[in-house]
């Protein structure tokens, strides 16, 4: 296999469009403000086209290794076993389904889970899901939406999420407060007005106000906005988590593709 070290970010879209509401992570990570912390690979087909892409992101303290593609993709899952030591000693992975049984070997695979990567065909109706008392969030609020995600926002055993302050930059954020302090929010991962994409994340309510539908008005408060500004909205979501994909759906959001994450650490004397 020929491993392409990829620095033309058209050829990148190009093959990124071809699924784009799987792709929106990717291709929100062209942009200026994430390109300069992402390395990309690939490999091509008899056509000389791309045939199989995977990124290295190291915008975070953990870098991510994605290369999200349909279950047991051939060509995205030969590709990262490939690459070897060219990925880091440890890395959350957004990969397809079946990647333990190439990567099994040589990492160790924790925190493995299902997600399905969502999109939002048309905002038509997010109004309806309107409550009285959401307000726009931002960086003037980063100390207060900190502690709310290291105190407040999970229960014992829940994931964590991936909040970090320059998110706060990307787009407007949404909450809501009881008696003063932050009950839900709902911001950003990736945006990109260049590339038209945006993906929903750090959506979060204290486990004492959930059941009222709180997640459901703020994300649909979020999505219209983020809707008149690109035209491809999505979201990933663990698919145990029926609580929260019946509230995408409610929204509107339909499914594109399921994928697994997960963290891997190579083994020792591997290179």
């Amino acid at each position: 296999m020929r491993i392409a070290t990829l620095s033309e970010r058209a050829s990148i879209e190009r093959f990124l469009r071809r699924a784009a509401p799987a792709q929106i992570y990717g291709l929100a990570d062209l942009d200026d403000a994430f390109w300069p912390d992402t390395r990309w690979y690939g490999t091509r087909g008899a056509d000389d086209e791309l045939d199989a892409v995977c990124l290295v992101l190291e915008k975070l303290a953990l870098p991510i290794v994605y290369a999200v593609a349909p279950p047991g993709d051939r060509a995205a899952l030969g590709l990262v076993r490939a690459l070897g030591e060219r990925l880091p000693q440890r890395f959350f992975a957004n990969l397809p389904q079946g990647h333990e049984v190439v990567l099994g070997a040589t990492h160790e695979i924790a925190l493995a889970r299902e997600y399905a990567k969502l999109w939002l065909p048309d905002p038509a109706g997010l109004e309806s899901f309107e409550v009285a008392g959401i307000e726009r969030l931002g960086l003037a609020e980063a100390d207060e939406l900190e502690r709310f995600y290291a105190e407040r926002a999970f229960g014992p055993g829940e994931h964590l999420g991936f909040y970090a302050r320059y998110m706060l930059e990307l787009a407007p954020w949404f909450g809501l407060r009881e008696r003063g302090e932050l009950v839900c929010v709902a911001g950003v991962h990736v945006f990109s007005e260049r590339y038209g994409v945006a993906a929903i994340g750090n959506v979060a309510t204290a486990p004492a106000r959930r059941g009222r539908g709180l997640a459901r008005a703020v994300c649909a408060r979020l999505a219209r906005e983020l809707a008149a500004r690109v035209p491809l909205v999505g979201l990933n979501v663990a698919t145990a988590n029926e609580a929260a994909l019946r509230c995408y759906r409610a929204l509107g959001f339909r499914e594109a593709l399921r994928y697994e994450e997960a963290v891997l650490t190579r083994r020792a004397g591997v290179l």
